[in-house]
């Protein structure tokens, strides 16, 4: 998904999708610091997120199979005592080898595929990748750096 206009409404939707979780959790826990987040994948105009069972999720790596793509990740932080939000989104190049049947197959057995958007989790990163462009960390599904970041900005102890 080359156009900016697109990326950046579908990083605004993925940011309100992360706050709205939080908030969410946060009626029932109002003491919480609350984290959430989302992912999806865009390629060639079409989104990606988490496959409906084995068969889409094989669909996605063939689609994915040595192309590049965007992987757009939110994360939110709520500080439910003070309801202070904080929320980021941010955007990775990826760019997948040409992958060979088996080992669609083969990494369809091995991990459990369906709980990721795109249908690959951080292994695949490993796996597949020819070259990232962006932060890895928001790649390999929570971006531990930038939460520590979030969480000592509200005078937690990290």
């Amino acid at each position: 998904m080359k156009n900016p206009f697109a990326m950046t409404t579908l990083s605004r939707s993925l940011a309100k999708l992360a706050e709205a979780k939080a908030w969410k959790v946060a009626v029932e826990c109002p003491d919480a610091v609350i984290v959430s987040g989302d992912a999806v994948v865009a390629s060639n105009g079409g989104i990606y997120e988490k496959p409906r069972d084995l068969d889409e999720a094989a669909q996605f790596l063939r689609k994915l199979s040595g192309g590049e793509f965007q992987f757009v990740t939110s994360l939110a932080v709520l500080h439910a005592p003070t309801r202070q939000m904080l929320s980021t989104v941010e955007v990775s190049s990826i760019s997948f080898r040409a992958l060979v049947e088996t080992e669609i197959q083969s990494y369809l057995r091995k991990y459990s595929v369906l709980h990721y958007a795109g249908a690959f989790e951080s292994d695949a990163v490993l796996l597949f990748a020819d070259r990232i462009s962006g932060s890895y960390n928001f790649v390999t599904a929570l971006p531990v750096s930038r939460l520590i970041v979030f969480l000592r900005s509200f005078s937690l102890p990290i």
